[in-house]
C-alpha cells in the first residue's frame, strides 16, 4: 500500500509521478483507528484551496513532479483530499497563475516549470480576482507610515499639496518564499485613520480591508498601465540590474460617492510578470 506524504505529491521511483500517488490534506490527520479525522481551521489559516496549491508546488519544487510530467487528474485530487472539484480547480489555478503548470487537451494538467524559472501571470475580470491575487502571494511591508503629497500627486488624487496620506511601501513575491516579481507602493485615504495597525497584521487585499473594518463599499477600480524602466531602488528591491525593463500598473480605488480611497502603484520586471486580460462578447 502506498504511503502519503504530508504535503507533498510521492512519485513512484526514477522521478515518474505515480496516476495513484496520494496527496494528503494539510488539515487531515488520523485517528488511533485509521479513520480521517479534521483539524479545526484556524481563524488565519489560508483556504483549502491553497493549501492543496502549496503541497503540489512542494512536490514540483522538490523534483517529485518533473517538467512535462502530469499531475493526478481533478477527480483523483477530489478522491484523495475529500475536497470538491471547485477546490480542485482552484488550487490548479494558482499553479497555473504562477506559470507552473497549463492545461493540454486530452493530456490533462502537465508541469510547465520550476518555482524559480516562472513568470507570474495575473489574470483580472473583478474584484473578486484582485483578492483571490492577493491569497495567492505574499505581501511583506517593508514600510508604513504617513507622506505629504507634492503638488503632482496632489493633483492627479484631487487633493491639497502636502495633504497627509497612509504610505505603504511593500514587496510581492511567489508563495513560499519565491522570487520577488512586484514593488507595491499605496496611498491610502486619510480618513482610513488606524488602519496601519492592521495592514502590519494582515495579508489580505488591501480593499477588503477598507470594506471590512471602515464600511466603505469600493465601487469602481480605474487602472493604467505604463511601460517604464526600473529604476536602482525597484530594481534592488527586486533583485534585477537598474535599467530593466518594466510594467507600471496603477490601480485608484473610489467608492460608492466617487471619493478616492486608495491607489496602488504597482512595479514588476517585464520578465517576470504577464497581466491577461480575456474580453467575452
Amino acid at each position: 500500500m502506498k504511503k502519503a506524504i504530508k504535503n507533498a505529491v510521492p512519485a513512484v521511483p526514477g522521478g515518474t509521478p505515480a496516476r495513484t500517488a496520494t496527496v494528503q490534506s494539510p488539515k487531515t490527520a488520523r485517528g488511533a483507528n485509521g479513520a480521517a479525522r479534521h483539524k479545526p481551521e484556524s481563524k488565519d489559516a489560508p483556504p483549502r484551496y491553497m493549501q492543496i496549491a502549496h503541497a503540489l508546488r512542494e512536490a514540483i519544487a522538490s523534483g517529485q513532479y518533473p517538467v512535462g510530467a502530469q499531475l493526478p487528474t481533478e477527480h483523483e485530487l477530489c478522491d484523495q483530499l475529500n475536497v470538491s472539484r471547485f477546490t480542485i480547480r482552484e488550487a490548479i489555478r494558482v499553479l497555473s497563475t504562477a506559470g507552473l503548470v497549463h492545461r493540454k487537451p486530452r493530456a490533462g494538467t502537465v508541469v510547465a516549470a520550476l518555482p524559480d524559472d516562472t513568470r507570474y501571470t495575473q489574470d483580472i475580470a473583478s474584484l473578486r480576482d484582485l483578492f483571490q491575487y492577493a491569497q495567492s502571494t505574499d505581501f511583506q511591508y517593508m514600510y508604513i507610515g504617513r507622506v505629504g503629497l507634492s503638488k503632482e500627486q496632489a493633483r492627479s488624487m484631487a487633493a491639497a499639496p502636502g495633504e497627509e496620506w497612509i504610505y505603504a511601501v511593500a514587496i510581492r513575491r511567489e508563495k513560499d518564499g519565491g522570487r520577488p516579481f512586484g514593488v507595491t507602493r499605496l496611498f491610502l485615504n486619510p480618513v482610513l485613520d488606524g488602519i496601519e495597525k492592521t495592514l502590519r497584521n494582515s495579508h489580505s487585499a488591501v480593499y477588503s480591508i477598507i470594506e471590512r473594518d471602515f464600511g466603505l463599499r469600493i465601487e469602481r477600480v480605474e487602472q493604467a498601465i505604463t511601460g517604464i524602466v526600473l529604476d536602482e531602488n525597484d530594481a534592488a528591491n527586486l533583485g534585477v540590474p537598474a535599467g530593466t525593463p518594466g510594467l507600471s500598473i496603477t490601480r485608484s480605488y473610489f467608492d460608492r460617492g466617487g471619493r478616492l480611497i486608495e491607489v496602488a502603484d504597482n512595479v514588476h520586471p517585464a520578465d517576470r510578470f504577464t497581466y491577461r486580460v480575456v474580453l467575452r462578447r
